[in-house]
């Protein structure tokens, strides 16, 4: 079903947030890969949009719908041929509004393989509902890939934004858009 509304709330490190209207009483939960528009996938409040959206079988962060696709009031959903969502790297300002970052052309070599490494890095992102994050370093330039079955824990494996991580690394062809992923990741317990 389709309807109009106003965003509420966008938050840019989960890349989710929840559209306000009429036919979606408590609000619909909207997350980055229905955000139909050309580049930067997210939402800003107080955006009028359309959107589509159904309802869930049991609720889900609180709400019983979730939105399918939603794009800016007046204008065409952008629609993606093949994977729903293309990786690129993105500069946030502290606005909340994202500019694309040419990382270098075509033309130039491809950088030299290596086989990994270990090394200390700070965690950039971590999202525990996917159980995923992004360590930097200066030996995984762009960041590196981590998964919570690669931390050195007992019982529940996460770890801090902003934390002091030992890793170990190997470099990889893509691992969602990353040319780094970690094999082994402690934490600092000092």
């Amino acid at each position: 079903m389709t309807s109009r509304g106003i965003v509420r709330s966008w938050n840019l490190e989960r890349m989710q947030g929840v559209i306000d209207g009429n036919d979606v009483p408590g609000g619909c939960l909207v997350r980055f890969a229905a955000v139909a528009v050309d580049g930067f996938p997210a939402l800003h409040p107080g955006d009028q949009v359309e959107f589509e959206w159904h309802r869930l079988g049991r609720p889900e962060s609180g709400y019983v719908f979730e939105c399918t696709r939603a794009w800016p009031v007046g204008s065409h959903p952008v629609v993606r041929s093949g994977r729903p969502f293309r990786a690129g790297l993105w500069r946030m300002n502290a606005d909340g509004s994202a500019e694309g970052v040419s990382v270098g052309s075509s033309e130039q070599a491809p950088p030299a393989l290596t086989t990994g490494g270990h090394t200390t890095g700070v965690v950039r992102t971590w999202n525990d509902e996917d159980g995923w994050g992004v360590i930097d370093s200066p030996q995984t330039p762009g960041g590196c890939w981590a998964h919570f079955s690669h931390i050195v824990d007992d019982g529940f494996r996460t770890v801090e934004v902003g934390a002091v991580v030992a890793f170990e690394w190997q470099q990889v062809t893509d691992q969602d858009g990353y040319r780094y992923c970690a094999i082994r990741v402690e934490q600092d317990r000092t």
